[in-house]
């Protein structure tokens, strides 16, 4: 795996870059939505609607972007949280799932 630095993308090239049907695309736009956008709500409706994709990599950044969410907004939503908690029964994504949980109960919890 080769560090690729994430730019941002407005919300119209988002929405297109999620629908366009390529796992790579919607996975990096996923992550930058979460490191970039201003609209926690717009991007914890995305993590939801990804979590359950297909594609396990497209599932992976949809734990990766809550995780970067909490840290970045300092709080999350329950559907957001409820779908990424789905992800622990998967064995192949248990490990990102925990690691974004880790970091709602870090960065979100009172100080």
């Amino acid at each position: 795996m080769k560090y690729e630095p994430l730019g941002s993308f407005s919300v119209a090239e988002a929405e297109g870059r999620f629908t366009s049907g390529h796992p790579h695309a919607i996975a990096e736009t996923l992550i930058s939505a979460a490191l970039h956008a201003s609209d926690s709500a717009w991007v914890e409706k995305r993590i939801v609607q990804f979590a359950d994709h297909g594609d396990l990599g497209i599932r992976r950044a949809a734990a990766l972007a809550l995780g970067h969410l909490a840290r970045n907004h300092g709080c999350v939503g329950d559907a957001a949280v409820a779908a990424v908690e789905a992800l622990t029964d998967d064995a192949a994504l248990s490990g990102a799932a925990q690691d974004a949980l880790e970091d709602v109960e870090i960065f979100t919890r009172p100080k």
